[in-house]
């Protein structure tokens, strides 16, 4: 064997080896990217699931946070007819400081906290009706009423509209779907 043959066997086998390596390479990068493409995938369609969900949350708790409006509101007007409820009396209040609070002191601190619990209620309650905008005039608008503020089922939903339980269904999720993305954002649409 001459000394041409042998160089020409290693140009061979290292020209191998390097289209085998390229291969390897390509191989390993296009498993990289379906990965990845398939995490991005099940993250968007988490969130959009995640956003759906809280905006059915929030459509649960908008009934209740009326009441619990009209019940702190309720709160301040007695303790301002009455005073402190005999348990608040009995709790000695001090800053940091070391300094005592007077009952009056107290009691403002207490209606001023009530009072912040409801601006943060109706701040709640603004933004879904807001949300609720998003899909005044639809036909199928009442389902959420009915579903979400009277908790009627999809099957008395459905007799209500005269139509199919799925009918329900399709439309009460369309129209969160909607009020999710006013919401929520980009974030709650399906890629």
């Amino acid at each position: 064997m001459e000394f041409f043959d042998l160089e020409e066997i290693i140009q061979r086998a290292v020209a191998e080896q390097c289209a085998a390596d390229k291969q390897h390479v390509r191989d390993t990068l296009t498993e990289i990217i379906q990965v990845a493409a398939t995490t991005q995938r099940m993250a968007t369609e988490r969130q959009v699931k995640d956003a759906f969900t809280a905006t059915e949350k929030r459509l649960y708790a908008y009934p209740v946070l009326k009441l619990k409006i009209a019940n702190d509101r309720e709160k301040i007007h007695e303790i301002q007819q009455h005073g402190l409820p005999d348990k608040s009396k009995m709790v000695i209040g001090l800053l940091k400081s070391g300094t005592r609070l007077t009952p009056d002191e107290i009691k403002d601190a207490l209606i001023h906290d009530i009072e912040a619990q409801i601006a943060e209620s109706e701040a709640e309650i603004a933004e879904i009706d807001r949300a609720l905008g998003v899909i005044a005039g639809d036909p199928y608008e009442e389902i959420i009423r009915l579903k979400y503020f009277e908790e009627k089922s999809t099957d008395d939903i459905s007799v209500i509209f005269s139509c199919d339980p799925s009918t329900v269904k399709r439309n009460r999720n369309r129209l969160v779907g909607r009020m999710s993305v006013f919401l929520y954002g980009t974030g709650a649409t399906a890629a």
